[in-house]
């Protein structure tokens, strides 16, 4: 006997639980991986005819986009139909899942604003300044600073919790040891999820050229008397100041980001967020700065190295953003004129401190939109003459 295929494919979608027995859908909105199941499972022409039946009881552009999307990742299809629905129902003006507010969240649940720990290393330079202005006062969140500077009265009341001072000339343990304590007696020892930290950036760092030879002797000629000149070795004192700036820059790029990655592994929450400040300038050899992008090939390294192996134990995402240059005072004053006078054109090129932390805030907020653990992101500057613009975001590694 020679069945219907209407009827064959009615029997289908029964035994699968999409319609009643009466032809009504029992379900207003078909998962994902019964659709995905059915697209592989049946002919061309059968689904077709599986598609019209699940169109009729649903919203029509909501079963054509679960069908565009059957080829990608169940996770992906997910976070797609979340989106596709915040922003139809702030179009459409039909239920408001999402109290009218522009959101990426599941429609059945609206979380509560939870107050997070944030830990900046580097606290007093401007971009950490501006780290805990927008985090402190912008968020509400709970900002703890650690530098070998301290704030000013001002600073402390500018967004800062607590504060760490760290030793100015320590050894990377020493470092490591003061960070340690600071954080847990800040904390209160970390010994609940309140008490833990949702993230760590290290905002550290600073920069210095080679030793030129020629300036350091005329130094010496004009800081010494010339009985003294004679007993000098200009070879001997070049050597050394050049490894004292080696040492230096590690000191100020690296040894933060150690000692940071130590107190993540005791104090980070479950899923944190550990950040890092590299330079896009030390993806390539750096002639006439040796220290400086020796330590920060340094940092790129431990972080690429560091980040997989904290994600598969904690679920804690490293990445390092690596600016070409940050907007400061001091490498304005470096680079002398500014573009309309004829000077250098890298002012177009300098990232300003406040599109780096609205980017780490957004990672901090929403986890989905973070880079996989140990890459490394390169900014690039969009910067306008009225003084406009933004800052782009690329994965290089």
């Amino acid at each position: 006997m020679t069945m219907n295929p209407s009827r064959i494919m009615s029997v289908v979608l029964q035994r699968r639980g999409l319609i009643s027995a009466s032809g009504s859908a029992s379900i207003l909105r078909p998962s994902i991986s019964t659709l995905e199941k059915d697209t592989h499972d049946v002919s061309s022409s059968q689904r077709r005819f599986l598609s019209s039946t699940i169109q009729s009881n649903t919203t029509q552009d909501h079963t054509r986009y679960l069908h565009q999307s059957n080829t990608r990742s169940i996770n992906e299809v997910n976070y797609l139909q979340r989106r596709y629905f915040a922003r139809n129902t702030k179009r459409n003006n039909t239920k408001k899942y999402f109290d009218g507010k522009y959101s990426f969240e599941d429609s059945d649940r609206v979380e509560a604003k939870e107050s997070k720990n944030i830990l900046i290393i580097g606290s007093s330079g401007i971009l950490g300044k501006t780290l805990v202005s927008n985090f402190g006062n912008l968020h509400k969140w709970n900002v703890l600073g650690a530098d070998v500077v301290e704030p000013s009265m001002s600073e402390k009341k500018s967004g800062l919790s607590d504060y760490i001072s760290l030793p100015n000339d320590g050894s990377i343990s020493d470092i490591t040891g003061e960070l340690y304590k600071g954080v847990s007696h800040s904390l209160h020892g970390g010994d609940t999820r309140q008490n833990k930290l949702d993230a760590i950036v290290c905002a550290s760092g600073g920069w210095a050229g080679d030793v030129d030879i020629t300036d350091m002797i005329d130094n010496h000629l004009a800081e010494t008397s010339s009985s003294e000149l004679e007993d000098v070795d200009y070879e001997e004192e070049y050597a050394r100041e050049s490894a004292m700036v080696c040492e230096r820059m590690m000191r100020m790029n690296y040894y933060p980001i150690v000692a940071g990655s130590q107190i993540g592994r005791r104090f980070m929450k479950r899923g944190g967020l550990f950040v890092i400040i590299g330079a896009s300038a030390a993806l390539s050899p750096t002639s006439g700065m040796l220290g400086y992008g020796s330590a920060k090939a340094a940092a790129h390294h431990y972080l690429q190295s560091w980040g997989p192996t904290t994600n598969e134990e904690n679920n804690t995402t490293a990445v390092g953003i690596l600016p070409l240059m940050i907007d400061t005072p001091n490498n304005r004053a470096m680079l002398g004129a500014d573009d309309d006078e004829g000077g250098d054109d890298r002012y177009s090129k300098m990232v300003k401190p406040i599109h780096i932390a609205n980017e780490i805030g957004e990672w901090i907020k929403q986890p989905h939109l973070r880079p996989h653990s140990g890459s490394l992101v390169k900014v690039i500057a969009k910067n306008k003459k009225d003084g406009s613009g933004g800052a782009a975001f690329h994965l290089v590694r």
